[in-house]
């Protein structure tokens, strides 16, 4: 990490996008949540198409409103807005949050020579060579994302918000099993970053929801949960333990918990287990 974290390019990142879904990239010094700001605002502004970006949020909020924290200049923190008019295919919009973790994965890989993985559904993961420990084995998380679909003038919209830990030293991790890009070894431009997974996502945007298949075989090439003994956390407070074997045509993960007993997940925390565990 440098002594100084330098500022994002505006116009460099403008001109990142050029040719992309996004029509409009705007960056703010300071604000509590981009997601926050963008649910906002679509609900009395066409804003499909904007992309809104933090050099630091002092309330980033990740899934079921856990706190996501970093010193200013030390993620990239974003939100985006786009259409999501599925009514006739509804069960399509639990692919929009996979499809994000897709997207950042390949931004990472885009500008790094990192091979990040998903757990399931969407966090984005760095594993290490030490497979002994806790952070070799389970992985550690780079990346988190939040999606939250509103209502606006032209009908439904999702904002789609990501934290990706840039330049965070340990000592600023917000937990143990967290890292950063530069503690993994790869020093990056926060620019250039953004840029990737912001062209990532708006390719992946364009397959959804006309061409989930595609986006499913994918995802499942980069899903480290699959073929791993598992945890599941639900909503609820149930917990179920397995196998999980697939990831079905909506985005469930399907944990196998007894032979021949498979339980599709629609949402839950996942924990990574050793086969001692």
């Amino acid at each position: 990490m440098t002594d100084e974290r330098a500022p994002l390019d505006h116009e460099a990142l403008q001109q990142a996008v050029t040719g992309t879904r996004w029509r409009s990239v705007r960056v703010v010094e300071e604000t509590g949540s981009t997601n926050a700001d963008l649910v906002s605002l679509a609900g009395s502004t066409d804003c499909a198409g904007s992309v809104l970006i933090a050099e630091h949020q002092t309330a980033g909020r990740g899934r079921h409103s856990r706190q996501w924290e970093s010193p200013p200049r030390a993620q990239v923190a974003l939100s985006v807005a786009a259409p999501a008019n599925t009514s006739d295919q509804p069960q399509a919009l639990g692919w929009l949050p996979l499809l994000t973790g897709l997207a950042v994965v390949e931004g990472i890989a885009e500008i790094t020579d990192l091979s990040p993985r998903l757990k399931w559904p969407n966090d984005v993961l760095l594993f290490g060579d030490d497979t002994t420990t806790e952070a070799g084995y389970g992985g550690r998380k780079v990346a988190g994302i939040l999606a939250e679909l509103t209502h606006g003038p032209s009908g439904p919209v999702v904002v789609i918000g990501l934290g990706i830990n840039v330049s965070l030293t340990e000592a600023e991790l917000p937990v143990p099993t967290a890292i950063s890009l530069d503690l993994a070894g790869a020093s990056v431009d926060r620019t250039q970053l953004a840029g990737a997974v912001l062209r990532a996502l708006s390719r992946r945007l364009d397959q959804w929801p006309g061409d989930l298949g595609a986006v499913a075989d994918d995802y499942r090439a980069a899903c480290a949960t699959l073929g791993h003994r598992v945890r599941v956390q639900m909503p609820a407070g149930e917990e179920i333990e397995g196998l999980a074997t697939s990831i079905d045509s909506i985005g469930r993960v399907v944990v196998e918990v007894a032979p021949g007993q498979n339980v599709p997940v629609a949402a839950g925390d996942v924990t990574h287990l050793r086969v001692t565990d």
